[in-house]
């Protein structure tokens, strides 16, 4: 028979506990998480070696590493980027390592089950069922964090292959989002879930949206939006005991990972407020859309339209390279069944914004050969460099670079303007790297904003 300290409680009052625990996980309370286990495992000093001992303290140290995870502090750079990466990382493998251990006892235990009640050996297995299942968990969240690192590592090449992260996310949703299925985890895998799916329905959109395509990338902002909606009523501050000096104090805000995906979601919508500005101020009165596009996070719109007052720039627009691309429709869509040309010659470049007014049909010829030229393979774009060009002819210059791989910023003045003119490239390179989500990406970095 096993002896007294190496058994395990078998009550219902451990389940609850797990329950409860699991909950305060998945709302982000990780010190109350860590301190309901604390103070479990000192209630069962006596057992400390049970496989409920190992699987409490194993407990207490995901407590803790969920807390970095959701922070992003791994991603806070100290003296070397990788290294504070590493060290959550060989946490998470450290604490698998620590749940195999916990299932070794746990067979330990079932051969020494003489005189072992029916219960104690059902809450043995349980306990063997969890490690295993936070074992794949474990392993999740060491992949996304490799994700997280490849995002941020984008952000400062100033190259974004958004598909490539897309795909990374849809792997890991497809091989774990089965693997800790037990009600007791349940609360976890409505967090991985939320996670991932909110990540790729946002890099879908973002796809979709530079191959200008209006309703599935506004299904999958909304998407998007629906599950941080949710996922943020589960974490919203909750009102805490009466302070020392009245009122009543608050949990802290919700940490990083949260926010960093809701600014993500509302640069998706700037974005899309501007690649389909014609289509959306279809809709309604030019003072409203004015309103409605000055409140989204980037205001796009009006830095393109207070440059070109204070440079005086014949036109700026965004143009589409529709070369190659399947299912381009006029205004980004159109209703199902209907035929639609191809576009060719001067139209296969659209501007699908362009101000002040349509775009000028002199300058446009001398446009699409300074696209062609520069953008044979769209997939392999210089993000980073604005082109020039002066035309001695017209006596005007033209000024592009590429914000998405179909996508250019062109601005034209009808006057010789410097090559290296630093306000108009300081314009562009800072619009095209928040288009272009590199900005963005590099702000992961934890304390970033």
């Amino acid at each position: 028979m096993a002896s007294v300290s190496l058994v395990s409680p078998n009550g219902e009052r451990e389940e609850q506990f797990l329950e409860k625990y699991f909950t305060c996980i998945s709302h982000c309370e990780h010190d109350k998480a860590k301190e309901l286990t604390d103070k479990e495992r000192e209630i069962h000093k006596a057992a400390f070696g049970s496989s409920w001992g190992l699987f409490l303290l194993s407990l207490s140290h995901f407590a803790v590493a969920e807390k970095n995870y959701m922070s992003l502090g791994f991603l806070e750079q100290r003296g070397f980027f990788t290294r504070s990466k590493d060290t959550l990382k060989s946490g998470y493998q450290t604490l698998m390592h620590d749940l195999r251990r916990v299932e070794e006892a746990v067979k330990s235990t079932e051969e020494q089950s003489f005189g072992m009640t029916q219960n104690a050996l059902e809450f043995e297995q349980l306990l063997a069922h969890l490690c295993d299942q936070l074992c794949f968990f474990t392993q999740a969240r060491q992949e996304t964090i490799n994700f997280y690192e490849q995002v941020h590592i984008m952000g400062m090449t100033k190259h974004v292959n958004f598909e490539d992260l897309s795909m990374v996310i849809k792997e890991i949703i497809s091989v774990h989002s089965k693997n800790f299925h037990h009600p007791i985890l349940a609360p976890l895998k409505t967090v991985f879930g939320f996670e991932c799916d909110i990540l790729n329905t946002l890099l879908v959109a973002q796809t979709t949206m530079s191959d200008w395509k209006f309703l599935t990338a506004l299904l999958h902002i909304q998407e998007a939006h629906t599950k941080l909606t949710s996922w943020g009523a589960l974490i919203q501050p909750r009102e805490a005991k009466k302070s020392t000096f009245g009122g009543s104090s608050k949990h802290a805000s919700p940490p990083a990972l949260y926010p960093w995906l809701t600014r993500f979601k509302n640069l998706l919508l700037s974005k899309f407020s501007i690649y389909f500005y014609d289509i959306l101020q279809k809709q309604t009165s030019p003072s409203d859309m004015k309103s409605l596009i000055s409140k989204t996070p980037d205001d796009f719109v009006t830095r393109i339209q207070n440059f070109q007052k204070k440079t005086d720039a014949c036109n700026v627009s965004l143009v589409l390279n529709t070369q190659g691309l399947e299912g381009v429709f006029p205004g980004g869509y159109h209703c199902p069944g209907r035929l639609v040309e191809t576009p060719k010659g001067l139209n296969s470049f659209p501007t699908i914004f362009s101000y002040p007014g349509e775009r000028p049909a002199n300058h446009f010829p001398a446009v699409v050969m300074m696209l062609t030229e520069g953008c044979d393979d769209p997939a392999a774009y210089a993000q980073d460099k604005t082109h020039f060009l002066y035309d001695k002819g017209s006596h005007s210059s033209y000024f592009y670079t590429q914000v998405d791989v179909r996508i250019s910023l062109v601005v034209i003045f009808e006057s010789k303007k410097s090559e290296k003119d630093s306000y108009i490239n300081n314009f562009m390179n800072d619009l095209a790297t928040h288009l272009r989500c590199t900005k963005f990406f590099t702000s992961l970095k934890a304390g970033s904003k």
